[in-house]
């Protein structure tokens, strides 16, 4: 199994606070070594849970990540266009995210899971921002990936880890602020 890119002699080592973030993400949402995810488990334990955490751990269940680029943005719903740069078809989803609808702006790419929930969806809260200038330089790299894993497409955890790892190189600074 691949390093995300925080261990260094058995330590966990963070460039940012935001590193915190996207190691929890990844333990959460993506496969240990035993082939669990730690969602799945939690789902599994059959704990008793209201109606709307239920709705909730759904989607964290049927999460799905990919590098998106902005579409529209609907300042009003604080809703965004994603467009799926990893799905032939370009398949569009709507994202509901108070602060990202109002900071992003169109033609940005973001790697970023998204939570379905009814007909809209949230993210986990962990992206990856890159300038549009570095779309190229990401599908080439996912594509270089598929074939030394001779994979027509890349398994979840693989995409985070190779996205995290480009995000040092050509990612976007985030910036946390209170709204």
């Amino acid at each position: 199994r691949e390093n995300p890119g925080f261990l260094e002699w058995k330590n966990f080592v963070f460039e940012s606070e935001d590193e915190s973030d996207a190691l929890l993400d990844f333990m959460i949402y993506e496969k240990t070594k035993y082939g669990k995810r730690l969602v799945d488990e939690f789902y599994e334990s059959n704990i008793e849970l209201a109606a709307i955490e239920e709705e909730r751990l759904q989607g964290q269940i049927n999460n799905y990540s990919s590098l998106f680029e902005i579409g529209n943005i609907d300042l009003l719903n604080c809703e965004l266009t994603l467009i799926d740069l990893l799905n032939k078809d370009n398949q569009t989803y709507r994202l509901m995210d108070l602060g990202f609808s109002q900071s992003a702006t169109q033609g940005l790419l973001a790697f970023t899971r998204l939570i379905p929930i009814r007909d809209t969806n949230i993210s986990s809260g962990v992206s990856f921002l890159f300038h549009p200038l570095a779309k190229q330089k990401l599908l080439s790299a996912i594509s270089l990936e598929k074939l030394k894993k001779r994979e027509k497409k890349l398994h979840s955890t693989d995409l985070y880890v190779l996205a995290h790892k480009k995000s040092k190189i050509y990612g976007l600074e985030t910036i946390r602020q209170s709204l």
